[in-house]
């Protein structure tokens, strides 16, 4: 989870009237958690969730602890957006590259301190890494507006386009950038091998940026800057525009005036940007109070609202119309208002209610299996793990698991604001290998399982199924270790023996691999991992493992209708 770093002298400026103690018992009825309290350089170190990109930045989390504390109510106020009478014209060429920009300017007379670009700065790749998805659907450049002549064009450009980037001293191509420095090869496949570059230039012909990769030197921003242009290109207009949206608040909050910019686009048509319209929600106050289990007034519910920087009014049928701020980018539906009415109310208020008759409980099938086998495979030196429902296409490309043009079976989550979390994972593998990857550095011999769901397509519908993948990593480890650690879970766990006929698949080094079947059905499989998965996840030891599926197995033995253990 990213982590940004808050001041205690912020902290105290803000909130003279409650001790440092009072604040963090209150920042995490945010939904944040404090990672750790820092006294020695004066900084609270604050981890946030990435659906909420307008916590990234201390003057974000201030906003929020401002309403819950009751300091600020409503919808946070912003001044008068006037016209700079500024202009962004675009180049229709771009339809298939990365037509869409926003901007805004903001002016103030004091320079920006290092704090404060510091935090800009952090704030920016943060954006770019969740919500941007890495540059890809949308990025953010900071600029000096003194520096710049307007209108300003957004162009394609031939890549031997020359100009000054950022940090350099010497005047580079578009092509020079793209192949020979750090952030063109880490960035450059987002343009691909077209022959020419998105550029964003000046009246004067002066190139203000090649997004999303570089921008130019002259508009460098320092604590010599007061007045800022900020541009946002993306592939993705809804995401440019919630990007610019957080960055607008973020800047009002430094005390900066905005003024808006004409975007002439031939796909848009004139656009005014930033456009800070509240986002709007309806939301059932029966069903609010239903689900909390509470009897809140529609009074009630405005004011929780409102301490968590929204606003609404109710109408007569019994639905409150809520009023988010634009840069709300987590609010979709009436549960998202739900969390904002139990979190504005107090989640400590919510008390709970003592069952009227008690049953004793006792565990399923399913767990006395994951019991059995975890005992199992502690007893045999493995070490437990638990990896998140949803990972990353990266991943999955990088194990091998998935042909990666197939995309037909892979089940994605919908408008995901966070590149790390897009897809329900169809195996354990691409989880295991990815944190044995992260372990680099620690002692080997690693043993590690972990059990839990994966999820694949049936017909129309999603099938959810409970795995287990166990893996050893050292440096010789091979199949006939990891087949008899598979032996092992099967005999003392349920005296079976399992076979294991020759296998071929890619994930798998060819020849060491082999189906894992019981009673003569398909379970899993088993293998030493393939060079080239390792090479993916940058790992320098041997692999091995197997994937058993253990919903499959109780079905075949039908745990479910006898008694096991």
């Amino acid at each position: 989870m990213p982590v940004v770093n808050v001041r205690i002298s912020s902290l105290t400026r803000h909130f003279p009237r409650s001790s440092i103690e009072k604040l963090t018992e209150d920042i995490p009825f945010l939904g944040l958690d404090i990672e750790a309290i820092d006294e020695r350089n004066g900084i609270i170190k604050i981890e946030f969730n990435p659906n909420r990109p307008d916590y990234a930045s201390e003057n974000g989390i201030i906003r929020g602890l401002k309403g819950i504390l009751g300091e600020e109510l409503g919808l946070p106020r912003i001044r008068e957006i006037r016209s700079s009478g500024d202009s962004i014209f675009v180049d229709k060429n771009l339809a298939d590259s990365r037509p869409m920009i926003y901007g805004l300017v903001a002016k103030r007379n004091v320079h920006l301190d290092d704090v404060e670009l510091t935090q800009l700065i952090a704030m920016q790749e943060d954006l770019h890494n969740g919500l941007g998805r890495r540059r890809k659907k949308s990025s953010i450049g900071i600029h000096n507006y003194d520096a710049l002549t307007f209108p300003l064009h957004y162009v394609l450009a031939p890549r031997t386009r020359k100009f000054f980037p950022l940090d350099s001293q010497v005047e580079l191509t578009v092509e020079q950038i793209l192949c020979d420095t750090n952030i063109g090869r880490s960035y450059g496949h987002l343009i691909g091998d077209r022959e020419s570059a998105p550029v964003l230039k000046d009246d004067s012909d002066f190139v203000v940026s090649v997004p999303p990769i570089i921008n130019g030197a002259k508009t460098r921003v320092d604590t010599d800057t007061r007045n800022l242009f900020v541009e946002v290109t993306g592939t993705n207009s809804k995401s440019a525009r919630e990007m610019l949206s957080i960055f607008s608040y973020e800047l009002a909050d430094m005390g900066f005036d905005l003024f808006s910019l004409d975007i002439h686009s031939p796909f848009e048509g004139v656009v005014v940007s930033p456009n800070l319209e509240p986002i709007t929600i309806e939301a059932e106050i029966d069903q609010i109070n239903k689900l909390l289990g509470l009897c809140l007034t529609p009074r009630k519910v405005i004011e929780s609202l409102r301490k968590c920087r929204c606003d609404g009014i109710v109408n007569n049928t019994g639905f409150v119309k809520c009023f988010a701020p634009s840069y709300r980018i987590d609010m979709f539906e009436a549960n998202d208002v739900l969390e904002e009415v139990a979190i504005g109310y107090g989640i400590n208020n919510l008390q709970p209610d003592t069952p009227s008759e008690y049953f004793g409980g006792k565990k399923n099938i399913q767990s006395l299996v994951f019991d059995k086998i975890s005992e199992v495979l502690v007893g045999l030196g493995f070490l437990e793990i638990v990896n998140p429902s949803i990972i990353s296409k990266r991943i999955l490309d990088d194990a091998l698991v998935h042909a990666k043009d197939s995309n037909a079976e892979l089940i994605w989550l919908g408008d995901s604001k966070n590149s790390e979390f897009e897809i329900l994972r169809p195996s354990l593998i691409p989880s295991m290998i990815n944190t044995l990857s992260i372990n680099i550095h620690e002692k080997y011999p690693q043993k590690l399982f972990e059990i839990g769901k994966i999820f694949r397509t049936e017909a129309n519908s999603v099938r959810e199924n409970w795995s287990l993948c166990v893996s050893i990593a050292h440096d010789n480890t091979d199949y006939s270790e990891i087949k008899s650690k598979l032996e092992s879970v099967f005999r003392y766990c349920f005296d079976l023996p399992v076979s294991t006929p020759r296998d071929r698949t890619q994930f798998y080094l060819d020849g060491h691999s082999a189906q894992i079947l019981l009673t003569s059905k398909r379970i899993g499989h088993i293998g030493e991992v393939h060079p080239q998965v390792l090479e993916n996840f940058n790992m320098k030891t041997l692999v091995s493992l197997f994937e058993i599926d253990i919903s499959r197995v109780i079905q075949i033995l039908g745990l479910n209708e006898r008694r096991f253990f």
